[in-house]
């Protein structure tokens, strides 16, 4: 957990000098509104249903994201270590049972220290405390993948394609888990949202 929380107050001082350095959110949103109003017009779209939803929508983006300013963006300090901590404990205990499924010798004390070493690639995300400067999520995630199938293949002592297999398939049910809590979520916000 130190890795992401260094990760964490990184990607909190670089949101704040990044989103100190853009344009005021009320005045980036108005173009954003004058642009679909525009676009609106040229393809006869109902521009009051859209407009209502881009400003709910920018308004969680703005607050999550830290460009509205105010507490926004100490966000990742607290929620990265929580989230990489919940991603090490989902993904050991799937690896291990895929692993255990496929033959695998391994224990489950085995899996979750090898597996703790995913989390090692966030260090990078340290580079996002200068302004408009990051890490390609895309080679974290890669990377954490990469050391995931190291930890099945040597915990469990599978053969390289069964822990390629046991590391997809762990991959694909956080997939399947994050579709279906986008779904509740969305099922939710058509059903009139939080009130």
């Amino acid at each position: 957990t130190t890795v992401s929380l260094l990760a964490g107050i990184a990607l909190a001082v670089g949101g704040f000098l990044t989103a100190a350095t853009l344009p005021d959110p009320a005045i980036a949103l108005n173009a954003l509104l004058q642009g679909w109003r525009q676009f609106a017009s040229v393809t006869s779209l109902p521009p009051s249903q859209v407009e209502a939803i881009i400003a709910d929508v920018w308004t969680v983006a703005a607050a999550f994201s830290g460009y509205a300013g105010s507490w926004s963006h100490f966000l990742p300090i607290i929620t990265l270590p929580i989230l990489t901590l919940l991603w090490w404990i989902f993904f050991g205990i799937v690896a291990f049972g895929v692993a255990r499924a496929m033959g695998g010798q391994g224990s489950l004390n085995a899996t979750m220290g090898a597996s703790a070493l995913i989390v090692a690639p966030l260090v990078f995300h340290v580079a996002a405390i200068v302004p408009f400067a990051g890490v390609s999520g895309m080679m974290v995630s890669i990377w954490g993948m990469l050391i995931g199938y190291r930890a099945i293949h040597i915990s469990h002592e599978l053969t390289w394609r069964s822990a390629a297999w046991a590391t997809v398939i762990v991959y694909l049910a956080a997939l399947v888990a994050l579709l279906l809590v986008t779904l509740a979520f969305s099922a939710g916000y058509a059903a009139g949202g939080y009130q």
